[in-house]
């Protein structure tokens, strides 16, 4: 996966644990810390319109009053 933005292999970094995150957790990952949290939402968009094809999603989970990030593998779709 080599055609990613600097800030998208940041935030796949923290997402390849494979546990949920946080959106302040993602933030981190933004070059301008001073932005606003929902600045993270376009780079999860983009990476999920290049993720999907390949098997791969990104999924927003509520949990503990607050909105999660989680890399997965789907289970359909995507090459062999």
């Amino acid at each position: 996966m080599s055609n990613h933005t600097p800030t998208e292999e940041a935030i796949l970094n923290v997402l390849s644990d494979g546990m949920p995150h946080t959106r302040e957790e993602l933030h981190t990952c933004l070059p301008d810390p001073l932005s606003a949290i929902s600045a993270i939402q376009p780079h999860i968009s983009h990476l999920r319109s290049k993720l999907v094809p390949i098997g791969h999603d990104i999924v927003c989970e509520f949990r503990d009053r607050q909105y999660m990030y989680r890399w997965i593998r789907l289970l359909t779709g995507g090459p062999p």
